[in-house]
């Protein structure tokens, strides 16, 4: 069994097990990177359409589940800084939190929430993360949701020296132009890699493997398996998201349309739909 397979059966282990009885209406969202409002801030223009997103999916009872690297920690020192940046978003979250359809799993850029419940003192209450979550249904193969970093051995065993570089290196470096190689959304080889990984675990296993970290969206069937993937918040003028409901996955892009009356708005368009 390879490393990167052995890492991902490991996250699992301690997975948090949720029904999609209980849970008829899901959507997945990863990587939104929220930052500190600064030019650095790649989450920043996408903000409205995201927002729009959040609340579309709110009044419509669906159950959010972010895949992390939600918050940008590694560029970032304070949470409380992001949190002031971003604050009609953390109160969205806090509604869905209080409905009981909020779920949230720490990626590399935001593993400081690994050790304890990641307690944002801005909040009435403490929300927990996780580092993976299984969707059970009786009709339908476990659905195991990560973000993905784990046997990516750069983020996962030695992501405090990729916090470190990207932190006082990579940052300023990359208003230059300068591309951080320990990014797995800009290494293509690496992304290939990482994916084989995901696809032969869902081989092993007989799940369908829901991941983030790549940036990616995807919506993969094989012979043996599924591998989805949420992509980001983070593409240029458009968000990306899985939409889970009556045994169908779509994959859905939110981005800015103009209207007839030349009005802009925010819309919806589904990319890809996937039997489960």
């Amino acid at each position: 069994m390879s490393y990167g397979i052995r890492r991902i059966k490991k996250s699992f282990t301690k997975a948090l097990h949720i029904s999609i009885e209980d849970h008829p209406k899901i959507v997945i969202m990863s990587d939104c990177h929220r930052g500190t409002g600064t030019w650095a801030d790649n989450f920043l223009n996408n903000r409205p359409i995201y927002t729009a997103a959040l609340k579309h999916y709110y009044s419509r009872n669906f159950t959010y589940i972010e895949l992390g690297d939600g918050d940008e920690l590694w560029e970032n020192r304070r949470f409380s800084d992001v949190f002031h940046t971003h604050r009609e978003i953390y109160s969205l979250f806090q509604q869905f939190h209080d409905a009981g359809r909020l779920y949230m799993i720490f990626g590399n850029h935001d593993r400081i929430k690994e050790n304890s419940a990641y307690v944002w003192r801005d909040l009435s209450e403490t929300i927990p993360f996780y580092e993976s979550i299984i969707v059970d249904g009786l009709d339908i193969p476990p659905i195991c949701m990560f973000h993905g970093y784990q046997g990516d051995l750069i983020n996962d065993q030695l992501w405090k020296i990729s916090r470190w570089l990207v932190r006082y290196l990579w940052r300023p470096l990359e208003i230059r132009g300068v591309k951080d190689p320990t990014s797995a959304a800009k290494n293509y080889t690496k992304i290939r890699h990482i994916e084989e990984n995901f696809i032969n675990y869902s081989c092993q296993e007989r799940c369908i493997v829901v991941a983030g970290h790549t940036h990616k969206p995807t919506l993969m069937k094989t012979d043996c398996g599924m591998y989805f993937n949420s992509g980001s918040c983070v593409h240029p003028e458009a968000i990306t998201a899985i939409e889970i409901q009556n045994g169908i996955a779509n994959l859905v892009k939110w981005s800015i349309c103009s209207g007839a009356d030349m009005g802009l708005y925010v819309c919806k368009e589904v990319i890809a739909t996937q039997e489960l």
